[in-house]
């Protein structure tokens, strides 16, 4: 499993720890489908409103410069072998995108403009929200005020990037104009 860096499965107190550490992978190729299966422009939108979550909330640790913590203590039912991360804790980068695609998205699971939604969709998206959260801080890599802290930042990115797609109708007329032309000449 190299192509899981930086981590190994077996380094993980837990299952669960792993796949929530893990959830760029899984977001990140879900989110990629589902441009690909679409060809939306508010998939598109959406998508680069994740990615500026991500990066500027790297810009932002550097400003603010917060320690992480120290590793939590080994268990002694397993070894704790994580090693910690190099980088500063505020905000946290995963409950900032984390964040950022669960309030941009629930509104659109709950109130589905007609679609039919599956009813455990929106339990299922918060679930994994929260557990996100909770495995950043379990997993020694955030204090709850840096998880706080991206997950403000999160729905505020998240608000601010819905409310120029919602404002400015001419954004995505433009960009689905580009996919549009882009599919055609790559796909034919």
């Amino acid at each position: 499993m190299g192509f899981l860096k930086p981590h190994n499965p077996s380094e993980y107190p837990s299952i669960l720890l792993y796949i929530l550490d893990e959830t760029h992978i899984t977001v990140t190729f879900t989110t990629a489908l589902a441009i690909l299966w679409t060809r939306d422009a508010h998939v598109v939108w959406f998508a680069i409103g994740a990615l500026n979550s991500s990066l500027s909330a790297k810009v932002l640790k550097n400003l603010i410069r917060s320690p992480r913590p120290p590793p939590p203590p080994p268990t002694t039912s397993k070894p704790y072998t994580l090693r910690p991360k190099r980088t500063y804790g505020m905000p946290s980068t995963h409950s900032t995108a984390l964040t950022f695609y669960f309030s941009y998205l629930l509104p659109l699971i709950v109130v589905p403009n007609g679609l039919p939604y599956p009813f455990f969709l929106g339990p299922l998206v918060t679930s994994y929200w929260i557990g996100g959260l909770w495995s950043r801080k379990e997993l020694g890599y955030h204090t709850w005020e840096q998880i706080v802290g991206g997950a403000a930042y999160g729905t505020l990115l998240a608000g601010v990037w819905r409310g120029v797609w919602e404002h400015w109708p001419v954004i995505g007329k433009g960009l689905q104009g580009l996919i549009d032309v882009t599919w055609r000449t790559v796909f034919g």
